[in-house]
């Protein structure tokens, strides 16, 4: 392991984030608040620490593949660790866990948060929460490739550590290219939604953030109720179109410029994906209307609102869904595992993964009567690799032994079975509300410190996909001198 790269490349990266601290300075200048001084410290404190660690690193070697894992989950660890400090400073949470928990929540685009009453509280916090979405939610290491040069073929490496799904592909042959242009469809998107908002009637501030929070997959409101608190037709319609193609692959759009074509848009995975969300809709409205007496309308509009929202893990609510049938509610729970797109900034186990795993079943199913059979994994007339439908089993495994291990600690303090479930799936599949404690009309700050750590490990695990993490756990990752 070269350190001595990994610490002048980390410190590089501390420098570049801390100057995002600097926007929500401008905010509390603009609103005339206080709490300003906390991010001036922060953003000092933040850029001292990367000057001292790119000075003393040396730009030295190569980055490899293991280089690649370590500068991402580094990044991704001191993002958090410093984008925690203007909570803490500013004294809006009572202890660093707390301010942790919120700051990783916003990095992964989670949407779990301990803080209520956002409506008092300081707009530069706000906003510094929304922002801390955006970063994340294309990848703060993608947009640490295109702001620093000189990698070289480590941003190979870096940027497969850090993009979803079970297959890294390049839109274009150059990797920071790759990164400008999917940085520049989010920007593009986000400036759409902010516009559509103020049409909808939303202020251009609660359009901000929400657009953030929107394209990012995020969730973080800037009211506690959530949409709910608007109660706009408008306003859901708009977030609900660019939720869904916030969680759609991000590569079919720039095919499908780059042909001037729209065969990029037939894509398998998408299909499937636009097919999940109209049964789920169409169930939920059927047991909302029959179970639970609901003017169809109403039914169908916070239907499609909630079935979008949480399978493309942003976790806005307009209503309680945790008042819902039981019915509705377990298709909502079985939408957190499954998620949106690869290339997305979604989370869960994405389409993809589950259009391979029910293949992959349906296959063995066929071989159980066929013995002698052999039988391919073919989408879009393409025979899937054997190393990809490998990783996809490993990785549906580790996920839920994940889930698995997560809900035990997590009932460990006192949480229902249910709720601890609930809370986990929640945060490892980066949606934020669950139900019952966590639900979408509570907040995550009754959960036991110790309960919060384990939510924090399953919001980073989730959002890098769990390996990039827990390669760090292997003393192979440490030890071996060889590099790989």
């Amino acid at each position: 392991m070269n350190f001595t790269l990994l610490e002048n490349i980390l410190g590089r990266f501390l420098i570049a984030y801390s100057f995002a601290m600097v926007v929500p300075i401008a905010v509390a200048l603009f609103f005339q608040e206080k709490v300003g001084w906390a991010f001036l410290i922060s953003f000092c404190v933040t850029v001292i620490v990367g000057t001292v660690m790119r000075l003393h690193g040396k730009v030295e070697g190569k980055i490899s593949v293991r280089e690649g894992f370590a500068v991402v989950g580094g990044a991704w660890i001191f993002a958090s660790l410093f984008g925690a400090l203007p909570f803490i400073i500013s004294g809006v949470v009572p202890t660093y866990i707390d301010a942790l928990f919120e700051v990783v929540s916003g990095l992964t685009t989670t949407g779990s948060s301990v803080l209520s009453n956002l409506e008092v509280l300081p707009r530069s916090i706000l906003f510094w929460r929304s922002l801390t979405h955006w970063m994340g939610g294309m990848g703060i290491i993608v947009m640490f490739i295109v702001l620093l040069p000189n990698l070289g073929i480590g941003a190979v490496h870096i940027f497969n550590s850090e993009v979803p799904g079970p297959i890294s592909e390049k839109i274009v042959p150059r990797i920071k290219d790759t990164a400008l242009i999917l940085w520049g469809i989010y920007a593009g998107l986000t400036v759409a939604t902010i516009v559509l908002l103020l049409f909808a009637g939303m202020s251009l501030f609660d359009a901000v953030n929400h657009a953030f929070a929107t394209v990012a997959t995020g969730g973080f409101s800037t009211r506690s109720a959530s949409i709910a608190a608007y109660n706009s037709f408008p306003i859901e319609l708009v977030l609900t179109i660019f939720m869904f193609i916030a969680g759609s692959n991000f590569s079919l759009f720039v095919q499908a410029w780059r042909k001037r074509s729209l065969r990029p848009l037939k894509d398998t995975e998408l299909k499937y994906y636009f097919l999940i969300v109209v049964v789920s809709t169409l169930i939920i409205t059927g047991s909302l209307v029959i179970q639970q007496g609901w003017g169809s309308l109403a039914a169908l509009r916070h239907s499609v609102f909630q079935v979008v929202t949480l399978m493309t893990t942003t976790g806005f609510a307009s209503t309680d869904f945790d008042q819902w049938s039981g019915l509705a509610k377990l298709i909502l729970f079985f939408l957190m595992f499954i998620g949106a797109s690869a290339g997305s900034t979604a989370g869960g186990l994405k389409v993809s993964r589950v259009i391979l795993l029910v293949k992959m079943g349906l296959a063995q199913l066929r071989q159980a009567i066929h013995p002698r059979l052999v039988v391919n994994i073919v989408v879009q007339d393409k025979v899937i690799d054997t190393t990809v439908l490998s990783n996809v089993g490993r990785f549906f495994f580790v996920y839920f032994l994940t889930f698995a291990i997560g809900s035990i600690l997590l009932a460990g303090t006192g949480l229902e079975p249910f709720d601890a479930m609930s809370a986990v799936i929640a945060n490892l599949s980066n949606v934020g509300p669950g139900f019952g404690v966590v639900g979408p009309m509570f907040t995550y700050a009754p959960i036991e410190p110790f309960g919060k750590i384990v939510l924090t490990a399953c919001m980073l695990l989730g959002r890098l996909e769990l390996f990039t993490l827990l390669v760090f756990l292997t003393p192979e990752f440490w030890k071996s001198k060889k590099s790989w």
